[in-house]
């Protein structure tokens, strides 16, 4: 199945909307990373990295930097305590 296949078949809204590159620039931002750093360990451009990001926040319904680093670290709590029980 090809990249543009695998895109068909995701949801427009919410976290499992999100390609694998947008997941790891919200991963970055979460860790306090600018999209300079982000755009270096990525191996990508900082204008790659804010049109990722430009699209990570209406995917998710989301304003700003800190609403989308708490998101990710709330799932990632999440995440922990179902791995725990």
């Amino acid at each position: 199945m090809g990249v543009r296949a695998q895109a068909d078949h995701r949801p427009t809204f919410g976290w499992d909307s999100l390609s694998e590159s947008e997941r790891r620039v919200a991963d970055l931002v979460a860790r306090g990373h600018s999209n300079k750093e982000i755009g270096e360990r990525l191996y990508m451009s900082h204008r790659t990295v804010g049109s990722h990001l430009y699209r990570i926040f209406p995917k998710l319904g989301l304003r700003s930097r800190v609403e989308l680093a708490r998101l990710v670290i709330e799932r990632s709590f999440e995440t922990t305590e179902r791995l725990a029980s």
